[in-house]
Order: C-alpha cells, then sequence, then structure tokens
C-alpha cells in the first residue's frame, strides 16, 4: 500500500486542482447538463464534497471501532482498486431511480470553503490513520472490508477518478462556446 503521507499530499493537490478549477467556470457552466443524465459540473463537486465526507466519517468510525468488525476481505474488485492504486478508466452511469435524487448544487463559493474544509480534515486524519493498527474493517459494498489507511486512501483515488469526469464535463460546455 501507498504510505499515507503521498496520499496526503496527492489529496491536496487533487483539492488545489478541483479548487483553481472553480474560479474558470461562470454560473452558467458550472450549472450547464449536457443531459438529463449526465451530471453538471456543479453536481459533480457536490459529489465529490459529500463522498468525502462520507470517507473521513468512516475513517473515523474505523480509528474508533464502530461500525465494523476486526479483520475482513476485500472483494475482487477492491483487490484490483488497492493493487493498482485506482478505479478501472470507465464511466459510471447514473442508475435511472438515482435520477430523482441528483445532487443539489451549491454557489462556487461555498465549494472553495468545502474543499479547504475537506483538506484540514483529511490533514487531521492523517497521523491517526498512521498510528491505527489497521485491523478494524468497515465494509464498502463494492470493495469488501477497508481499515482506516485504506478509507483515506479512498478520498484520493475517488477524487482521481472524478477528473476524467471534469475534463469531459469542461469540453461539453467549451463546445457551446
Amino acid at each position: 500500500m501507498t504510505q499515507l503521507p503521498i496520499i496526503s499530499q496527492k489529496i491536496e493537490a487533487l483539492i488545489q486542482e478541483y479548487t483553481q478549477s472553480l474560479k474558470v467556470y461562470n454560473e452558467a457552466q458550472f450549472l450547464f447538463k449536457q443531459s438529463e443524465e449526465i451530471w453538471s459540473l456543479g453536481q459533480m463537486y457536490e459529489h465529490i464534497i459529500q463522498t468525502n465526507q462520507t470517507f473521513a466519517r468512516v475513517v473515523n468510525y474505523c480509528l474508533k471501532g464502530e461500525k465494523g468488525q476486526i479483520g475482513g476481505e476485500k472483494t475482487p474488485s477492491g483487490l484490483n482498486v488497492y493493487s493498482y492504486g485506482s478505479f478501472p478508466p470507465i464511466k459510471v452511469k447514473i442508475p435511472v431511480k438515482s435520477l430523482d435524487t441528483q445532487p443539489l448544487v451549491k454557489s462556487q463559493a461555498e465549494y472553495e470553503i468545502l474543499l479547504a474544509q475537506n483538506l484540514t480534515q483529511a490533514q487531521e486524519l492523517l497521523p491517526l490513520a498512521q498510528a491505527n493498527a489497521r485491523e478494524y474493517k468497515i465494509h464498502h459494498v463494492i470493495f469488501g472490508f477497508l481499515n482506516a489507511a485504506e478509507w483515506f486512501q479512498m478520498m484520493e483515488i475517488h477524487m482521481r477518478h472524478h477528473l476524467r469526469q471534469k475534463t469531459e464535463l469542461e469540453a461539453y460546455w467549451a463546445e457551446r462556446a
């Protein structure tokens, strides 16, 4: 497994990239949807923020020994993701039943604040996750049982995964210009 300080540096770089990009978009670009099945940039940002908060909460549960168990194995998908350190380069389609519950978008200024909070949270979790014995694990529905360090790493993997989507969404509104 990659060392957590390196992962923390990658999280910081990703959050800086997402924050800098916020300054480039105007409101119409941030809210533009190519179709109902495709998120806007704003919806993608909301998803990233909410997911980072969830991962941080789960890291804390692992550290406290709550809502999980000692031991447990990853699924084949989990083994694959953690051996490569990334998700496969595939698009994930929003399930039809989820289209009615798409993320509600906040202002770009709010996302700058929330990304800074995500970074602070990750920096505070780093030494705790490093010191953790890694035996206590919480189940992820796709990847199986993950310990605090693996949940911490998932923040970086997940944000990096969405860079492809970010580039694609930026291209949609660039085509309209």
